[in-house]
Protein backbone atom coordinates (compact mmCIF):
# COMPACT_ATOMS: atom_id res chain seq x y z
CA UNK A 1 0.00 0.00 0.00
CA UNK A 2 2.36 2.45 1.09
CA UNK A 3 4.74 1.72 -2.28
CA UNK A 4 1.27 2.34 -4.34
CA UNK A 5 1.11 5.48 -2.37
CA UNK A 6 4.59 6.82 -2.89
CA UNK A 7 4.05 5.88 -6.53
CA UNK A 8 1.26 8.00 -7.12
CA UNK A 9 2.50 11.11 -5.26
CA UNK A 10 5.74 10.48 -7.18
CA UNK A 11 3.38 10.77 -10.66
CA UNK A 12 1.48 13.99 -9.45
CA UNK A 13 4.55 15.36 -8.86
CA UNK A 14 6.01 14.51 -11.75
CA UNK A 15 2.89 16.21 -13.39
CA UNK A 16 2.79 19.75 -11.18
CA UNK A 17 6.58 20.71 -11.66
CA UNK A 18 6.06 20.43 -15.53
CA UNK A 19 3.74 23.30 -14.91
CA UNK A 20 7.14 25.39 -13.19
CA UNK A 21 9.18 27.20 -15.12
CA UNK A 22 11.96 25.00 -14.37
CA UNK A 23 10.23 22.11 -12.45
CA UNK A 24 12.59 20.20 -13.06
CA UNK A 25 15.28 21.86 -11.37
CA UNK A 26 13.31 21.97 -8.29
CA UNK A 27 12.11 18.22 -7.98
CA UNK A 28 15.69 17.11 -8.40
CA UNK A 29 16.38 20.05 -5.30
CA UNK A 30 14.39 18.29 -2.96
CA UNK A 31 15.30 14.89 -4.26
CA UNK A 32 19.13 16.12 -3.10
CA UNK A 33 17.87 17.69 0.19
CA UNK A 34 16.69 14.21 1.13
CA UNK A 35 19.83 12.76 0.21
CA UNK A 36 20.99 15.21 2.49
CA UNK A 37 18.82 15.04 5.14
CA UNK A 38 20.05 11.13 5.20
CA UNK A 39 23.48 11.97 5.49
CA UNK A 40 22.96 14.58 8.32
CA UNK A 41 20.69 12.02 10.83
CA UNK A 42 23.50 9.24 9.89
CA UNK A 43 26.28 11.62 11.28
CA UNK A 44 27.85 11.63 7.89
CA UNK A 45 27.38 14.86 6.60
CA UNK A 46 30.36 16.52 4.34
CA UNK A 47 31.16 20.10 4.47
CA UNK A 48 30.09 20.89 1.01
CA UNK A 49 26.60 18.89 2.27
CA UNK A 50 26.15 21.89 4.47
CA UNK A 51 26.41 24.36 1.98
CA UNK A 52 23.78 22.56 -0.11
CA UNK A 53 21.31 22.38 3.35
CA UNK A 54 21.18 26.07 3.58
CA UNK A 55 20.21 26.50 0.12
CA UNK A 56 18.31 23.28 -0.52
CA UNK A 57 16.25 24.10 2.70
CA UNK A 58 13.29 25.92 1.48
CA UNK A 59 13.19 24.00 -1.60
CA UNK A 60 8.89 22.96 -0.87
CA UNK A 61 8.29 26.04 -0.31
CA UNK A 62 9.14 27.04 -3.79
CA UNK A 63 7.57 24.44 -5.58
CA UNK A 64 4.09 25.34 -3.43
CA UNK A 65 5.29 28.99 -4.40
CA UNK A 66 5.99 28.70 -7.91
CA UNK A 67 2.14 26.49 -8.59
CA UNK A 68 0.67 29.75 -7.29
CA UNK A 69 2.20 31.87 -9.29
CA UNK A 70 2.10 32.33 -13.10
CA UNK A 71 5.84 34.13 -13.42
CA UNK A 72 5.02 35.84 -16.89
CA UNK A 73 5.34 39.31 -15.74
CA UNK A 74 8.37 41.34 -16.88
CA UNK A 75 11.08 41.01 -14.37
CA UNK A 76 9.63 37.81 -12.55
CA UNK A 77 12.58 35.64 -13.55
CA UNK A 78 14.48 37.73 -12.24
CA UNK A 79 12.70 38.03 -8.78
CA UNK A 80 12.63 34.80 -8.65
CA UNK A 81 16.07 33.87 -8.67
CA UNK A 82 16.94 37.40 -5.54
CA UNK A 83 14.33 34.85 -3.87
CA UNK A 84 16.16 32.05 -3.35
CA UNK A 85 19.01 33.16 -1.30
CA UNK A 86 17.09 35.47 0.73
CA UNK A 87 14.69 31.99 1.23
CA UNK A 88 17.73 30.44 2.45
CA UNK A 89 18.98 33.25 4.99
CA UNK A 90 15.31 32.93 5.79
CA UNK A 91 15.85 29.38 6.85
CA UNK A 92 18.83 30.11 8.43
CA UNK A 93 17.43 32.62 10.75
CA UNK A 94 14.51 30.40 11.45
CA UNK A 95 16.38 27.51 12.36
CA UNK A 96 18.87 29.29 14.67
CA UNK A 97 15.38 30.87 16.53
CA UNK A 98 14.43 26.98 17.16
CA UNK A 99 17.39 25.84 18.19
CA UNK A 100 17.83 28.98 20.86
CA UNK A 101 13.72 28.38 22.08
CA UNK A 102 14.24 24.43 22.15
CA UNK A 103 13.10 22.88 25.14
CA UNK A 104 13.75 19.26 24.32
CA UNK A 105 15.56 17.25 21.58
CA UNK A 106 16.82 19.43 18.38
CA UNK A 107 16.61 17.72 15.62
CA UNK A 108 20.10 16.90 13.57
CA UNK A 109 18.42 18.42 10.94
CA UNK A 110 18.53 21.97 12.03
CA UNK A 111 21.49 24.06 10.33
CA UNK A 112 22.62 24.80 13.43
CA UNK A 113 22.81 21.76 14.77
CA UNK A 114 23.91 20.04 11.38
CA UNK A 115 27.01 22.99 11.74
CA UNK A 116 27.75 22.11 15.30
CA UNK A 117 27.90 18.49 15.10
CA UNK A 118 30.16 18.92 11.33
CA UNK A 119 32.27 21.65 12.77
CA UNK A 120 32.19 21.38 16.92
CA UNK A 121 33.88 24.77 17.95
CA UNK A 122 34.02 26.44 14.99
CA UNK A 123 30.52 25.81 13.48
CA UNK A 124 29.82 29.42 14.61
CA UNK A 125 32.54 31.05 12.46
CA UNK A 126 31.23 28.31 9.66
CA UNK A 127 27.64 29.47 9.70
CA UNK A 128 28.49 33.66 10.00
CA UNK A 129 30.69 32.55 6.64
CA UNK A 130 27.41 31.02 4.82
CA UNK A 131 25.25 33.57 5.78
CA UNK A 132 27.77 36.15 4.46
CA UNK A 133 27.89 33.75 1.54
CA UNK A 134 24.10 34.19 0.67
CA UNK A 135 24.18 37.65 1.63
CA UNK A 136 26.47 38.71 -1.30
CA UNK A 137 24.17 36.90 -3.70
CA UNK A 138 21.33 38.53 -2.31
CA UNK A 139 22.80 41.88 -2.83
CA UNK A 140 24.07 41.49 -5.96
CA UNK A 141 20.34 39.99 -7.50
CA UNK A 142 18.44 42.56 -6.01
CA UNK A 143 20.49 44.74 -8.56
CA UNK A 144 17.87 43.10 -11.41
CA UNK A 145 14.68 43.67 -10.05
CA UNK A 146 12.34 46.50 -10.02
CA UNK A 147 12.27 49.44 -7.32
CA UNK A 148 9.29 48.46 -6.09
CA UNK A 149 10.26 44.86 -5.78
CA UNK A 150 13.73 45.59 -4.53
CA UNK A 151 11.52 47.76 -1.51
CA UNK A 152 9.63 44.70 -0.68
CA UNK A 153 12.35 42.18 -0.55
CA UNK A 154 14.53 44.37 1.65
CA UNK A 155 11.91 44.90 4.22
CA UNK A 156 11.15 41.10 4.18
CA UNK A 157 14.41 40.39 4.65
CA UNK A 158 14.92 42.68 7.59
CA UNK A 159 11.48 41.54 9.20
CA UNK A 160 12.34 37.63 8.67
CA UNK A 161 16.44 37.42 9.11
CA UNK A 162 16.40 39.92 12.32
CA UNK A 163 17.94 36.43 14.31
CA UNK A 164 21.14 36.36 11.84
CA UNK A 165 22.53 39.77 13.78
CA UNK A 166 21.94 38.13 16.93
CA UNK A 167 24.60 35.94 18.44
CA UNK A 168 24.56 32.64 18.01
CA UNK A 169 23.10 30.14 20.35
CA UNK A 170 24.90 28.09 22.87
CA UNK A 171 25.89 24.73 21.16
CA UNK A 172 23.34 21.93 23.04
CA UNK A 173 25.18 18.69 21.67
CA UNK A 174 23.39 16.47 24.54
CA UNK A 175 20.40 17.52 23.27
CA UNK A 176 20.80 16.67 19.74
CA UNK A 177 18.79 13.95 18.52
CA UNK A 178 20.56 10.28 18.16
CA UNK A 179 22.15 9.05 15.50
CA UNK A 180 19.98 7.67 12.86
CA UNK A 181 16.71 8.60 15.44
CA UNK A 182 13.10 7.58 13.98
CA UNK A 183 11.42 10.05 12.11
CA UNK A 184 7.60 10.76 12.52
CA UNK A 185 5.84 10.55 16.10
CA UNK A 186 5.64 9.00 19.16
CA UNK A 187 3.09 6.19 19.82
CA UNK A 188 1.01 8.78 22.21
CA UNK A 189 0.60 11.29 19.59
CA UNK A 190 -1.08 8.76 16.76
CA UNK A 191 -3.21 7.51 19.96
CA UNK A 192 -4.58 10.82 21.04
CA UNK A 193 -4.68 11.44 17.25
CA UNK A 194 -7.02 8.40 16.50
CA UNK A 195 -9.38 9.62 19.79
CA UNK A 196 -9.39 12.61 17.77
CA UNK A 197 -10.54 11.02 14.85
CA UNK A 198 -13.09 9.11 17.15
CA UNK A 199 -14.82 12.00 18.79
CA UNK A 200 -15.35 13.57 15.49
CA UNK A 201 -16.98 10.58 14.53
CA UNK A 202 -19.77 10.43 16.96
CA UNK A 203 -20.08 13.81 16.57
CA UNK A 204 -20.68 13.05 12.66
CA UNK A 205 -22.63 10.53 12.89
CA UNK A 206 -24.85 12.12 15.17
CA UNK A 207 -25.08 15.52 12.81
CA UNK A 208 -25.98 13.48 9.91
CA UNK A 209 -28.57 11.15 11.69
CA UNK A 210 -30.19 14.74 13.32
CA UNK A 211 -30.03 16.11 9.94
CA UNK A 212 -32.26 13.90 8.68
CA UNK A 213 -34.39 12.90 11.66
CA UNK A 214 -35.36 16.99 11.74
CA UNK A 215 -35.09 18.07 8.05
CA UNK A 216 -32.07 20.45 8.71
CA UNK A 217 -28.69 20.61 8.90
CA UNK A 218 -26.55 20.44 11.91
CA UNK A 219 -23.68 22.62 11.92
CA UNK A 220 -23.58 26.26 11.46
CA UNK A 221 -23.20 27.75 8.36
CA UNK A 222 -19.75 29.74 8.34
CA UNK A 223 -18.24 27.20 10.29
CA UNK A 224 -19.77 24.28 7.98
CA UNK A 225 -18.02 25.79 4.87
CA UNK A 226 -14.73 26.22 6.48
CA UNK A 227 -14.25 22.89 7.85
CA UNK A 228 -15.63 21.59 4.65
CA UNK A 229 -13.03 22.98 2.91
CA UNK A 230 -10.29 22.32 4.90
CA UNK A 231 -11.05 18.60 5.21
CA UNK A 232 -10.79 18.91 1.26
CA UNK A 233 -7.18 21.32 1.45
CA UNK A 234 -5.61 19.18 4.19
CA UNK A 235 -6.96 15.83 2.89
CA UNK A 236 -6.15 16.13 -0.79
CA UNK A 237 -4.26 19.10 -1.80
CA UNK A 238 -1.51 19.20 1.71
CA UNK A 239 0.46 15.91 1.27
CA UNK A 240 -2.21 13.95 0.68
CA UNK A 241 -1.92 9.98 2.47
CA UNK A 242 0.91 11.32 3.86
CA UNK A 243 0.56 9.88 7.36
CA UNK A 244 -2.78 9.07 9.98
CA UNK A 245 -4.17 12.71 10.31
CA UNK A 246 -4.39 13.09 6.47
CA UNK A 247 -5.64 10.25 5.72
CA UNK A 248 -8.54 10.40 8.26
CA UNK A 249 -9.08 13.98 6.82
CA UNK A 250 -10.41 12.26 4.06
CA UNK A 251 -12.53 10.15 5.61
CA UNK A 252 -13.63 13.44 7.55
CA UNK A 253 -14.62 15.12 3.56
CA UNK A 254 -16.48 12.62 2.84
CA UNK A 255 -19.24 12.78 5.53
CA UNK A 256 -18.85 16.22 5.33
CA UNK A 257 -20.48 15.88 1.63
CA UNK A 258 -23.23 14.42 3.36
CA UNK A 259 -23.83 17.11 5.43
CA UNK A 260 -23.49 19.48 2.34
CA UNK A 261 -26.33 17.41 0.47
CA UNK A 262 -28.05 18.38 3.75
CA UNK A 263 -27.18 21.93 3.77
CA UNK A 264 -28.07 21.90 -0.12
CA UNK A 265 -31.46 20.49 0.39
CA UNK A 266 -32.69 21.81 3.53
CA UNK A 267 -30.53 25.08 4.32
CA UNK A 268 -33.07 27.56 2.22
CA UNK A 269 -35.78 26.55 4.54
CA UNK A 270 -33.93 28.10 7.62
CA UNK A 271 -34.49 31.62 5.72
CA UNK A 272 -37.92 31.91 4.99
CA UNK A 273 -39.26 35.25 2.93
CA UNK A 274 -35.28 36.52 2.45
CA UNK A 275 -32.90 37.29 -0.13
CA UNK A 276 -30.64 34.88 1.69
CA UNK A 277 -33.18 32.14 1.29
CA UNK A 278 -34.18 33.08 -2.06
CA UNK A 279 -30.62 32.71 -3.53
CA UNK A 280 -29.05 30.03 -1.13
CA UNK A 281 -27.82 27.68 -3.56
CA UNK A 282 -26.22 30.59 -5.81
CA UNK A 283 -24.48 31.27 -2.37
CA UNK A 284 -23.80 28.00 -1.62
CA UNK A 285 -21.29 27.72 -4.28
CA UNK A 286 -19.77 31.01 -3.73
CA UNK A 287 -19.03 30.41 -0.25
CA UNK A 288 -17.20 26.99 -1.03
CA UNK A 289 -15.03 28.52 -3.71
CA UNK A 290 -14.06 31.48 -1.09
CA UNK A 291 -13.26 29.20 1.89
CA UNK A 292 -11.20 27.15 -0.36
CA UNK A 293 -9.43 29.95 -1.77
CA UNK A 294 -8.93 31.41 1.85
CA UNK A 295 -8.27 28.06 3.67
CA UNK A 296 -5.45 27.32 1.26
CA UNK A 297 -3.80 29.91 1.35
CA UNK A 298 -3.58 30.00 4.62
CA UNK A 299 -2.10 26.58 5.06
CA UNK A 300 0.54 28.24 2.85
CA UNK A 301 1.23 31.61 4.15
CA UNK A 302 0.48 30.97 7.53
CA UNK A 303 3.54 28.13 7.16
CA UNK A 304 1.00 25.66 8.78
CA UNK A 305 1.42 22.12 7.01
CA UNK A 306 -0.22 20.55 10.46
CA UNK A 307 -3.37 22.76 9.90
CA UNK A 308 -2.89 24.06 13.50
CA UNK A 309 -3.70 27.75 13.23
CA UNK A 310 -6.02 26.86 10.45
CA UNK A 311 -7.80 23.85 12.26
CA UNK A 312 -8.33 25.63 15.72
CA UNK A 313 -9.54 28.78 14.37
CA UNK A 314 -12.21 26.56 12.44
CA UNK A 315 -12.88 24.92 15.87
CA UNK A 316 -13.37 28.03 18.02
CA UNK A 317 -15.34 29.98 15.57
CA UNK A 318 -17.66 26.46 15.40
CA UNK A 319 -17.94 26.72 19.09
CA UNK A 320 -19.16 30.09 19.33
CA UNK A 321 -21.71 29.59 16.26
CA UNK A 322 -23.00 26.43 17.88
CA UNK A 323 -23.91 29.03 20.98
CA UNK A 324 -25.66 31.30 18.52
CA UNK A 325 -27.52 28.35 16.68
CA UNK A 326 -29.12 27.14 19.79
CA UNK A 327 -29.71 30.75 20.56
CA UNK A 328 -31.22 31.32 17.08
CA UNK A 329 -33.42 28.26 16.20
CA UNK A 330 -34.91 28.53 19.84
CA UNK A 331 -35.24 24.78 19.82
CA UNK A 332 -32.88 21.64 20.45
CA UNK A 333 -33.02 21.22 16.55
CA UNK A 334 -30.36 19.10 14.25
CA UNK A 335 -28.61 19.36 17.87
CA UNK A 336 -27.65 16.35 20.51
CA UNK A 337 -25.64 16.03 23.48
CA UNK A 338 -23.81 13.43 21.10
CA UNK A 339 -22.49 16.29 18.69
CA UNK A 340 -21.48 18.29 21.17
CA UNK A 341 -19.88 16.08 23.27
CA UNK A 342 -18.14 14.13 20.33
CA UNK A 343 -16.90 17.80 19.56
CA UNK A 344 -15.79 18.57 22.99
CA UNK A 345 -13.53 15.03 23.16
CA UNK A 346 -12.37 15.35 19.70
CA UNK A 347 -10.98 19.04 19.74
CA UNK A 348 -9.52 17.70 23.17
CA UNK A 349 -7.50 14.95 21.85
CA UNK A 350 -6.58 17.45 19.17
CA UNK A 351 -4.33 19.61 21.15
CA UNK A 352 -3.37 16.40 23.68
CA UNK A 353 -1.95 15.40 20.05
CA UNK A 354 -0.49 18.46 19.35
CA UNK A 355 0.75 19.25 22.93
CA UNK A 356 2.48 15.35 22.78
CA UNK A 357 4.60 16.28 19.42
CA UNK A 358 6.34 18.79 21.32
CA UNK A 359 6.79 16.96 24.35
CA UNK A 360 7.32 13.03 23.55
CA UNK A 361 9.46 11.49 20.63
CA UNK A 362 9.73 8.45 19.05
CA UNK A 363 11.67 7.01 21.57
CA UNK A 364 10.56 8.72 24.67
CA UNK A 365 6.45 8.09 23.25
CA UNK A 366 5.12 9.24 27.00
CA UNK A 367 6.08 12.17 28.90
CA UNK A 368 7.96 11.99 32.38
CA UNK A 369 4.86 12.78 33.92
CA UNK A 370 1.77 15.06 33.90
CA UNK A 371 2.89 17.73 35.42
CA UNK A 372 6.14 18.21 33.47
CA UNK A 373 3.55 17.67 30.20
CA UNK A 374 1.41 20.74 30.79
CA UNK A 375 4.07 22.89 32.23
CA UNK A 376 6.17 22.21 28.52
CA UNK A 377 3.06 22.51 26.94
CA UNK A 378 1.40 25.72 28.09
CA UNK A 379 5.32 27.12 27.97
CA UNK A 380 5.68 26.47 24.28
CA UNK A 381 6.79 29.09 21.94
CA UNK A 382 6.76 27.57 18.85
CA UNK A 383 5.09 25.69 15.85
CA UNK A 384 3.61 23.09 16.32
CA UNK A 385 2.57 24.25 19.59
CA UNK A 386 2.65 28.29 19.90
CA UNK A 387 0.75 30.77 22.57
CA UNK A 388 -2.04 31.72 20.04
CA UNK A 389 -2.81 28.24 19.71
CA UNK A 390 -2.91 28.01 23.32
CA UNK A 391 -5.01 30.54 23.37
CA UNK A 392 -7.84 29.53 20.77
CA UNK A 393 -7.75 25.98 22.19
CA UNK A 394 -8.49 27.48 26.03
CA UNK A 395 -11.62 28.97 24.64
CA UNK A 396 -13.08 26.37 22.26
CA UNK A 397 -12.95 24.15 25.19
CA UNK A 398 -14.56 27.17 27.85
CA UNK A 399 -17.33 27.99 24.75
CA UNK A 400 -17.84 23.34 24.32
CA UNK A 401 -18.26 23.29 27.99
CA UNK A 402 -20.76 25.76 27.85
CA UNK A 403 -22.32 24.40 24.98
CA UNK A 404 -22.52 21.46 26.32
CA UNK A 405 -24.71 22.16 29.47
CA UNK A 406 -27.16 24.76 27.90
CA UNK A 407 -27.79 22.15 25.26
CA UNK A 408 -28.56 20.00 27.96
CA UNK A 409 -30.90 22.64 29.58
CA UNK A 410 -32.42 22.82 26.31
CA UNK A 411 -33.37 20.02 25.73
CA UNK A 412 -34.45 18.76 29.20
CA UNK A 413 -37.09 22.22 28.47
CA UNK A 414 -38.32 20.47 26.00
CA UNK A 415 -39.02 17.51 27.32
CA UNK A 416 -36.65 15.05 25.20
CA UNK A 417 -34.05 13.15 26.67
CA UNK A 418 -30.48 13.93 26.51
CA UNK A 419 -28.92 10.69 26.22
CA UNK A 420 -31.23 8.69 24.38
CA UNK A 421 -31.75 11.53 21.70
CA UNK A 422 -28.46 10.88 18.78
Amino acid sequence: MAELRDAGIEKILNRLCARIPEGGRAQRDVTELAEVEFAIRAGEAKPEQLRRLVELAPSELRIVRDLGRPWDRDGDEELREALRPAESLAYVAWDLTQYASATGPIKRTNIYAAFVDTYGDTAAERIREEVAHFEARFEQALRSVGAADRERLERAFALNCAPLRDALPDPATDRHEERNAAEGVSSAVVLFGLLCALGWLVAYVAIVYRGFADQTYGVPLAAFFANLTWEFAYGFLLDPLGDYFHTASIAGFLVDVVIAWQVWKYGAAQFPNSTLGRYFRPLFGVCVAAALSVNYHAFIDLADPDGEYTGFGINLMMSILYLKMLEDRGSPAGQSMYIAVGKWLGTLCAWIATALTVTTSPQRTWPTSWSEFVRKSLGHRSYPLTPLINVMYAWTFLLDVAYCVLLHRSLKAAGMSPWRRL
